[in-house]
């Protein structure tokens, strides 16, 4: 991924093709009718962190610490789920596949931490994949019935796993990504671009980049492009351009993580985003650089079903005018600078801090109360 000399990249707007958006719309199986489960090597995401299951340090030995670490597809962040019995599964790690994910001095107890041992057929080292749809799973341990957990829900390297009464959190959630993706994706045509992790992520860089530099200042032209993620985590700086729309294809948000940036500039038109209409982001997780993300647009140009793990501006230090947060979370806060005539609506927020004309919130948490006019927030539960 190339240098970003600044978060701050241009301004674009997005419409998505008909093909794409029957890919958007579909109706996945209940989490209840279970799939298959990946009998090849795979990576662990967690839902809470959008980072992966990581032998710290690529250890083999008995006592590693399984952590969550920054997605990186090293071997030491690969496991293959081996069938034991009764449906459950030891988590084997591919650098040393004795190796297993165990539940350490075979505690039952909550925040007992998981690290590698040899395989000796323990109920603690045999895990239940409960299927939650879309490719992800939550593992119930078999000797104590709680769950593989992220604790805290924290978004640090570095953490290592423990074991935790279920609860059906984010922090509980993995997705199981295929290293070797299944062939045979159809051909949806040139303006449907179709990321999945194993490419690398220079040539998802430039396609990025090259879709970019031809719509950012395209809003009269006849170009139209579906960028779309398959679940999993992906390095990469996808700055939104008109007449685009960037999608993850997953169940829910967490399902794809971008580890950068996917954002709305208006470098274009010298910070001024009045004119960035007709883009959208969609059903992705961002854990963005340097902790922050923006998205100046005005009209015509959703921010819908995101998990931002960081804050979110609303312009970009010039003018803006109206737009949508929709079925959101926003792990920090959003700063809607100039922007006017908002709606949010559905979401959860950290905080909000702004105001300019009306800001309408419905349906959202951790947004101000109703005090129109002054400040202009109406707020309806």
């Amino acid at each position: 991924m190339p240098t970003r000399t600044r978060l701050r990249g241009s301004g674009a707007a997005a419409l998505v093709t008909a093909a794409a958006a029957s890919l958007l719309t579909f109706t996945p199986a209940p989490a209840s009718a279970a799939t298959a489960i990946p009998t090849g090597f795979s990576t662990v995401m967690n839902a809470a962190s959008g980072r992966c299951l990581d032998a710290r340090s690529a250890g083999t030995a008995n006592g590693t610490a399984v952590q969550q670490y920054a997605c990186n597809g090293t071997t030491a962040q690969q496991w293959r789920l081996t069938a034991t019995s009764d449906g459950y599964v030891r988590i084997d790690n591919r650098n040393n596949t004795s190796q297993v994910v165990d539940v350490a001095d075979v505690s039952t107890a909550d925040s007992a931490p998981v690290h590698l041992w040899t395989y000796g057929g323990g109920a603690n080292q045999q895990w239940l994949p409960v299927d939650e749809g879309g490719g992800a799973y939550r593992f119930v341990n078999r000797n104590s019935g709680k769950c593989l957990d992220d604790p805290g829900a924290s978004t640090a390297d570095s953490v290592q796993f423990v074991q935790y009464t279920c609860n059906g959190s984010a922090a509980q959630r993995f997705q199981v990504v295929p290293v070797t993706p299944a062939a045979g994706d159809p051909d949806l045509g040139p303006n449907v671009v179709v990321f999945d992790p194993s490419m690398s992520s220079s040539t998802i860089q430039s396609r990025l980049n090259s879709i970019f530099q031809q719509q950012e200042t395209n809003q009269f032209g006849s170009q139209r492009y579906a960028v779309l993620f398959k679940p999993g985590s992906y390095t990469a700086d996808a700055n939104v351009g008109f007449y685009t729309q960037v999608a993850g294809l997953g169940l829910t948000p967490d399902a794809v993580t971008i580890n950068g940036a996917v954002h709305a500039e208006a470098d274009w038109f010298q910070g001024n985003a009045t004119q960035n209409f007709w883009r959208g982001a969609e059903n992705l997780s961002v854990n963005p650089v340097n902790g922050s993300d923006r998205w100046a647009v005005s009209q015509a140009a959703a921010y819908r079903r995101m998990h931002l793990r960081g804050n979110l501006a609303l312009d970009d230090n010039g003018w803006s005018s109206g737009g949508l947060l929709a079925d959101t979370k926003i792990d920090g806060q959003v700063n809607s600078g100039s922007q006017q005539q908002w709606l949010t609506r559905n979401s959860q927020l950290g905080s909000w801090t702004g105001s300019n004309w009306n800001m309408v919130f419905v349906g959202s948490q951790g947004v101000p109360g109703t005090s129109f006019p002054n400040p202009p927030y109406t707020t309806v539960a």
